[in-house]
């Protein structure tokens, strides 16, 4: 064979080559964009199913009625296309011509960059309309991948001794150190070695440095919650305050995650948001909350940092630390990740349980009290509600309980915080108060203490649970639904 037509010969095969690699390579990329866009589908169609049952219309709507539109740009797009090709069809009149023609419907004439325009086109048009799609699905996919969060199986030293005392080496930080993250964090770790010790000085950091930005709630213009910025201007809302103390975490080379979830729906700080606010947010979710999980000794904890900041923008600073590596059933009352598996508990539970749960705080569980009954979060009674609590044989200190009928701007579980003390003779507590009256509770030698509430009316009547000592602090909420003869 001459060499030049041996040449010829293996360029038209390498162009052959190159030509079924490129048929390949679109078909593949088809197939992912049709994949992808039917998984859009299929996400956005679930999410907005489980917005609608925990009571999220608007956001159930919004979801949607996009992933409607979304099919229907797909559908559109297949029928524009099965027309340009129906000039094909009447050229072919017999049955491997028609063959032909269903060859030709593998797209293989559209061109890459056709396919990237679209591609790229749907996933602005999906970003502009829901951008946490992106940033949850992806944050979410990267945490359960690379972290791969399991239930703690050591005890952390949760309750804290000094779960009232901020870390020395925090309250006495020089301020030549407090220039950066990284040099706050350099100056934690080289003055602590305990991993415990040093998590909880990175968590007392943040919530003696930073105060709750109230200013969001009341105008609803939210600034910036990047670390950095929360870092110096010391504001920020729980957003920031999950940002700083994950970027702390991390300067120190611990796994911190950052946790994206709700609070319970009584639980939501509502009544501090103006009405005017609200109407012009009324598709946003106010039970939206973000908090963190961290690794110590190869066990996952939990944190949330703004909760453990009480009251700072209102009577200075309050320190706690009740929500610092709590154990995964006791934040479970509480918090509902996005991510069931940073539940971190053995096994999951469902939005519907989690708001059915009594309502209890850390404090139930640090005076190691037993809640006997009821067993959710709201009762049916008769005139009579009736609370049954356990405590150990040296538990020396009064349970009390106050109600009020839920009118129709309902008391809130911050009404009531454990560092106020109901005691104080002012306009402001009393005011409080008015509406709010005792049950009677009684405790017997075997520890267990009853609380009777007795309702004049019929309605839905809130409990709240105190324990009475040096101080007072609040136990948790329950809700009785009254219905008299």
């Amino acid at each position: 064979m001459p060499e030049s037509l041996e040449n010829h010969f293996l360029q038209e095969v390498r162009k052959l080559k190159q030509k079924k690699r490129k048929r390949i390579v679109r078909k593949v990329a088809v197939l992912l964009l049709l994949l992808g866009i039917l998984s859009g589908f299929v996400y956005l169609f679930y999410q907005g199913n489980v917005s609608w049952k925990m009571g999220n219309s608007a956001i159930s709507n919004t979801r949607f009625l996009f992933s409607i539109f979304f099919v229907f740009i797909l559908i559109c797009s297949l029928i524009v296309f099965v027309f340009r090709k129906k000039s094909s069809l009447v050229r072919y009149q017999s049955n491997i011509e028609s063959l032909n023609f269903w060859e030709n419907l593998t797209l293989k004439r559209i061109k890459p960059k056709y396919l990237l325009g679209y591609t790229l086109l749907i996933i602005a048009l999906v970003y502009q309309s829901n951008p946490d799609l992106f940033t949850n699905t992806i944050n979410g996919l990267v945490n359960h991948i690379v972290y791969k969060p399991t239930p703690p199986v050591l005890n952390s030293p949760w309750p804290w001794k000094d779960r009232a005392t901020i870390a020395p080496i925090v309250a006495n930080m020089p301020s030549n150190v407090e220039t950066s993250i990284e040099s706050v964090a350099k100056y934690i770790a080289q003055k602590e070695s305990d991993p415990y010790l040093r998590i909880k000085a990175i968590h007392d950091y943040v919530v003696s440095r930073v105060t709750y930005d109230l200013d969001v709630l009341k105008t609803g213009i939210r600034p910036a919650q990047d670390a950095k910025t929360v870092f110096l201007t010391h504001k920020g809302v729980c957003e920031g305050y999950a940002n700083l103390f994950m970027a702390l975490g991390r300067a120190i080379g611990a796994d911190v995650v950052y946790i994206r979830g709700k609070i319970r729906r009584d639980l939501a700080p509502v009544e501090l948001i103006p009405k005017v606010v609200r109407l012009l947010n009324s598709d946003y979710d106010w039970t939206n909350h973000a908090w963190n999980a961290v690794k110590i000794l190869d066990n996952w904890q939990l944190v949330d940092t703004t909760w453990d900041d009480r009251d700072s923008s209102e009577i200075g600073f309050s320190y706690s630390a009740e929500y610092l590596t709590l154990p995964p059933q006791v934040m479970s009352i509480s918090h509902f990740p996005d991510q069931l598996d940073w539940q971190l508990l053995t096994r999951r539970e469902d939005y519907n349980t989690f708001e059915n749960k009594p309502l209890l705080t850390p404090q139930f569980f640090i005076e190691d009290l037993t809640l006997i009954s009821p067993t959710e979060y709201q009762t049916n009674t008769q005139k009579v509600g009736t609370i049954k609590i356990a405590s150990s044989p040296n538990y020396h200190t009064k349970i009390v309980a106050f109600f009020t009928k839920v009118q129709k701007s309902e008391s809130s579980f911050w009404d009531l915080p454990g560092s106020v003390n109901l005691l104080e003779d002012n306009q402001d507590t009393q005011r409080k108060l008015q509406d709010i009256k005792k049950c009677q509770s009684q405790s017997n030698a075997t520890g267990e203490t009853e609380i009777s509430c007795k309702f004049a009316e019929p309605g839905d009547y809130e409990v709240f649970v105190l324990s009475v000592g040096q101080k007072i602090s609040l136990l948790g909420q329950l809700k009785f639904h009254t219905l008299l003869p």
